[in-house]
C-alpha cells in the first residue's frame, strides 16, 4: 500500500546581492561628543578612550585634507582593537 516517492533537493541561489558582515559590523562610529572627548559606551564600543580620542584626531585631519595620502600605522597585540579601528575609518570615508 506504500508507493514509493522519490523527491529531488536543489540549492536555489538568491538573485539578491550580499552584504558582507565582519565581526565589528555592530561599529557604528568613535562614540566621541561635540568636544572629541570619548563616551564610555557609544556607538557599538566601550572602553579604549584614549585609542578612540586619537582616531578622532586622525579622522578630522583627514577631512580637513591635511593628512590626506598619508598612511596609518596602527602597531599592538592582539585583542586590542587595531581591526576595530580600520573599519571605523573604513565607515567614516566609505564612498556610495
Amino acid at each position: 500500500c506504500y508507493s514509493k516517492i522519490t523527491m529531488k533537493i536543489e540549492e536555489v541561489k538568491s538573485t539578491t546581492k550580499s552584504q558582507r558582515i565582519s565581526a565589528h559590523s555592530h561599529v557604528k562610529g568613535l562614540g566621541l561628543d561635540a568636544e572629541q572627548k570619548a563616551i564610555r559606551n557609544a556607538c557599538g564600543l566601550v572602553g579604549q578612550e584614549q585609542a578612540r580620542e586619537a582616531a578622532g584626531i586622525i579622522v578630522e585631519l583627514i577631512r580637513q585634507k591635511k593628512m590626506a595620502g598619508r598612511a596609518v600605522l596602527l602597531a599592538g597585540p592582539p585583542g586590542t582593537g587595531k581591526s576595530k579601528l580600520e573599519n571605523i575609518f573604513s565607515f567614516y570615508f566609505e564612498t556610495k
